[in-house]
């Protein structure tokens, strides 16, 4: 299972979640802090985009379910806290941020991609679903209050209670993501959304952000 990566080019700090299923494991979990950490002190400095991204199938497929099946409840509880607590970092981050979406966000890669200020999705195979409601699961009160936040009423209704894998122009039309592409334009249009806004990077972004998402970032808990 391999863990994201992250390279500065210029204005743009790209984290790139890698070939596999990038699970949102507790490696991905303490690869993906310590990149955001890198990422702030950046923005702090200069102009400054986050860009975060993947190859392959995958984007992000979510959870860890193959770890959390031999956890117990608290455990596994800890374990969804922790991924919210990057989730809440994406939501506040200090620059604008783009996810560049190149195959499937299921779960919590969904959230991942939500948590953006921007986004873009490969137009043949990008996707974007939470399956919660054919596994059993529901959502945290943080989790849930993303979606009501962050997408129109009737996407997230329709997306929680059916569990649709949303394709590309679907995901255009609901609000998931602003431009379904190529896959060899997807970097180009991430950067052509995100760059004009680098030099709004800084603390005082990351306050308004604070100030915008609150009631989120609270159920979040942070």
């Amino acid at each position: 299972m391999a863990a994201p990566t992250g390279e500065r080019d210029g204005d743009t700090f790209v984290i790139d979640f890698g070939d596999d299923e990038n699970v949102t494991g507790n490696e991905w979990i303490d690869t993906m802090n310590a990149l955001l950490d890198e990422a702030e002190a950046a923005a702090s400095a200069g102009p400054l985009v986050l860009v975060t991204t993947g190859r392959g199938k995958h984007y992000s497929n979510g959870l860890d379910v193959a770890w959390m099946a031999g956890r117990g409840a608290d455990e596994i509880a800890d374990y969804v806290r922790r991924v919210e607590g990057v989730l809440a970092r994406l939501l506040a981050f200090p620059a604008p941020t783009v996810a560049a979406v190149n195959g499937h966000a299921f779960g919590a890669g969904a959230f991942a991609l939500i948590a953006h200020d921007h986004a873009v999705m490969r137009a043949d195979r990008g996707y974007v679903c939470w399956p919660e409601v054919h596994l059993q699961m529901s959502f945290t009160p943080g989790l849930m209050a993303m979606i009501t936040h962050l997408l129109p009423v009737r996407t997230g209704w329709e997306a929680v209670v059916t569990g649709k894998r949303f394709g590309a122009a679907d995901a255009v039309a609901g609000g998931f993501v602003e431009r379904a592409v190529d896959l060899d334009e997807l970097m180009t249009a991430a950067g052509e959304i995100g760059a004009p806004l680098a030099a709004t990077a800084g603390a005082n972004l990351g306050r308004i952000k604070r100030q915008f998402h609150r009631r989120v970032l609270e159920l979040l808990g942070t």
